[in-house]
């Protein structure tokens, strides 16, 4: 029997050390990875040597799961969106508008679809991703409150500490002399 090529959609697959780690075991097992990105991986594998289950092991004990329903897979791609969204853009732009654009399908589905998997909104997904990406720029510490409210989309630096402190219950003042770190991995949130 031949090399097979498969596909794998795989959930929590959400930054750059994901596909590191994936690239680095799939390499030990001797699958060829055809392509890698954020939330999909293809590999050509010869199944006398690597079975299905081997390959979902190490999917799974990396903390990922192989998604294989349609809605899981959408929901995935519309996840990596609005963490894109909000680490890559100004955010002056509508987030609707950059889902549909990038996805070419109807936002409310897509809006519905990522509730029902992920039991939140998308608007409280981004707000919690604007909070934990808000406590990176603090702790960074090259960009002022106003700077920051502004490249995270926020009207003014008020707005966003309104926001901050819902989430947080504390305010960005707080937070900046506060000495440890409260973040949240962004695959926890």
């Amino acid at each position: 029997m031949g090399d097979i090529t498969k596909e794998f959609n795989i959930k929590g697959m959400i930054c750059s050390n994901c596909i590191k780690i994936l690239a680095i075991e799939f390499k030990e097992i001797d699958a060829e990875i055809i392509d890698i990105k954020l939330g999909k991986i293809v590999l050509r594998y010869n199944p006398e040597k690597v079975s299905n289950s081997t390959i979902e092991k190490i999917i799974n004990n990396n903390r990922f799961e192989v998604i294989g329903v349609r809605e899981d897979i959408l929901a995935e791609q519309v996840k990596k969106l609005i963490i894109e969204y909000v680490w890559s853009t100004d955010l002056q732009d509508n987030l609707s508008d950059y889902i549909t654009n990038r996805m070419n399908r109807n936002y409310d589905y897509l809006s519905k679809v990522f509730s029902k998997i992920f039991n939140k909104t998308v608007r409280q997904y981004t707000i919690l991703l604007k909070v934990e990406r808000t406590k990176e720029l603090i702790e960074d510490g090259q960009i002022n409150f106003s700077d920051i409210a502004y490249s995270l989309g926020y009207q003014n630096s008020s707005a966003l500490s309104r926001q901050f402190k819902n989430v947080t219950g504390i305010n960005l003042s707080e937070y900046k002399n506060h000495e440890n770190s409260k973040r949240i991995p962004i695959d926890k949130i």
